[in-house]
């Protein structure tokens, strides 16, 4: 527990490092100290992560550029589906028709819990107007 009393308001100057910075020489910046610090920060070379490389956009293009050529490849390699070759979905079934509903239920309740979420149009569309 510290038993000082509490300096009073002007001690700030009476500091023993406040004495020293007053005996120390004043420094002055030089007529360049503006261009140079900006010189450096742009020189200064912040290496990125190796993740974030990954992102980069000549990478995403590359990648975008590769997978366009392979569906392309395979589109032609393989030939499109024929309609008897389409998997077939049962989506007027009466489990499709019920699971749809609660979806759409469920979307309400959160449009009510958070209507400043949705626009106007979306509220509309949602009620099915």
């Amino acid at each position: 527990m510290n038993h000082n009393p509490l300096p009073p308001d002007d001690s700030w100057e009476s500091d023993a490092v406040w004495r020293l910075l007053d005996q120390s020489p004043m420094k002055t910046a030089s007529a360049r100290f503006a261009a140079d610090t900006v010189r450096l920060a742009r020189l200064a070379v912040d290496d990125a992560p190796w993740w974030s490389r990954l992102f980069a956009p000549a990478p995403i293009a590359g990648l975008a550029g590769v997978t366009a050529a392979l569906s392309f490849a395979a589109f032609f390699w393989l030939g499109p589906m024929s309609e008897s070759d389409a998997p077939l979905a049962a989506l007027q079934s009466a489990q499709a028709v019920a699971i749809q509903e609660i979806a759409e239920t469920e979307t309400l309740i959160a449009a009510a819990d958070h209507l400043d979420d949705f626009s106007d149009k979306e509220l509309i569309s949602l009620i099915g107007f």
